[in-house]
């Protein structure tokens, strides 16, 4: 109702500013004239107005349509400007706000029109916008976060709570510290979250049966059938009450088991020529972190996805459905670890190979992501290397790579508990 209503303007139609439309101009004439909202799709209108009589009908019962109603706007437009001697022609150059973005045919046409160039102007005019400084989010530490922090290290920091400290301080302060959670929604269609849970639920379930043993072309292909059921098994315990016959999630569905039959074929092609042998699906795994500057142990804990030998080397698997890439695993300094988001999944790897070495006292393993998106290329190994861009790469953890990084992971968390460094917000 509000956008239907018309704001009438009254003045002294001999003096001052007149304002009327354009239509109200017929037979005047003045010597300055400004015209506004220039724009293609007000001045002229064009096919705007929504009628139930469609154009064809109306042109063969010669119905008046929106192009005699051009007509007469760009008589009475070039009428007016007939006799003025300034005429300013004001137009929105931002698209999408008030109807802007495009300027008018009319202004085009006066543009290419060779009698008046040299009596022409254009003037780009936008607010000055004061500058500001952006002083980032930022929560001092004190004893209160300090002893919060000691129960969450009693009770563990995983992988995944880390890499959030990487990513966004604050955001971990909020969720991981105060245990602030995201408000709970229906789902009516699958989030990320969710999709990742159906996947990891079937890998283990599927896998499940080979625990100990290795894995033989033969059995896999024998399993290949059996994914699909598997993984409807696995949407009905996140959505009792959801349909699969159409829609959203029937797309999900398609797409999750599109992924783990991919990731079936592409092992049956590697167990034909390598032994592989299931050691563990979803270990749980904690030890505890002796930090310097921090009184008490800290805990560090994870499941991992998957635990094999390859050919006689021990080999960490995480399962990873979103974006993923060779350079994602590759590290080259290892400040980086800890200091750039973009090596999350490096650092998540190596935080399982590293539980996986306390628990078992093995070293020399190996460890990569499965890039369920992008399979094409196979696994993506962890490997450190020298030099950036080198194709000499070392795709083995040794001891000394754990040392490395346990040097790397107690510096994080002695970052996090000194009361001289704040949580800050980082720039996105």
């Amino acid at each position: 109702i509000i956008a239907s209503e018309t704001l009438d303007f009254y003045g002294e139609p001999l003096d001052g500013v007149q304002i009327m439309g354009m239509l109200e101009s017929r037979n005047l004439d003045f010597e300055t004239v400004i015209v506004t909202s220039v724009n293609e799709g007000i001045l002229p209108a064009g096919k705007s107005n929504n009628s139930f009589i469609p154009f064809d009908l109306k042109t063969e019962f010669r119905l008046p349509t929106y192009k005699e109603k051009d007509a007469v706007y760009t008589y009475h437009f070039y009428r007016l400007l007939q006799r003025a001697k300034k005429v300013y022609l004001l137009y929105n150059t931002q698209p999408d706000v008030l109807e802007g973005g495009e300027k008018s045919r009319f202004i085009s046409q006066l543009l290419t029109d060779e009698n008046i160039q040299t009596s022409i102007s254009q003037v780009v005019a936008s607010p000055l916008i004061p500058g500001k400084d952006i002083s980032l989010e930022a929560i001092c530490k004190d004893p209160d976060i300090l002893k919060k922090f000691k129960e969450k290290a009693q009770v563990g920091f995983s992988p995944t709570s880390l890499t959030s400290y990487i990513r966004n301080p604050i955001e971990f302060y909020k969720k991981v510290i105060l245990k602030i959670k995201e408000p709970v929604h229906v789902e009516e269609t699958i989030a990320a979250n969710t999709f990742g849970t159906i996947i990891h639920n079937t890998m283990e379930d599927l896998y499940h049966p080979f625990i100990g043993k290795l894995i033989s072309p033969e059995a896999l292909k024998s399993i290949l059938p059996t994914i699909p059921k598997l993984v409807k098994v696995q949407f009905e315990k996140e959505y009792p009450t959801v349909e699969l016959n159409a829609g959203k999630n029937l797309i999900a569905f398609e797409v999750i088991t599109r992924y783990i039959e991919n990731y079936l074929r592409y092992e049956i092609k590697e167990a034909q020529s390598h032994e592989i042998k299931i050691l563990g699906l979803e270990e749980k795994i904690a030890m505890q972190l002796s930090v310097p500057g921090i009184p008490f142990p800290v805990t560090l804990k994870g499941a991992i996805d998957r635990i094999d030998s390859y050919d006689g080397t021990i080999r960490i698997i995480d399962y990873k459905t979103g974006n993923a890439k060779l350079a994602d695993v590759e590290i080259q300094d290892w400040n980086e670890v800890i200091s750039e988001p973009k090596k999350s999944k490096a650092f998540q790897l190596l935080c399982y190979a590293l539980l996986y070495s306390d628990k078992y006292h093995k070293s020399d393993l190996q460890a990569a992501v499965v890039p369920f998106k992008n399979l094409g290329a196979g696994l993506l190994t962890f490997s450190t290397k020298d030099i950036p861009g080198s194709k000499s790469k070392n795709k083995t953890i040794s001891e000394q790579t754990l040392n490395l990084f346990k040097e790397q992971i107690c510096a994080l968390l002695a970052d996090m508990y000194s009361l001289e460094v704040p949580f800050v917000a980082k720039e996105v």
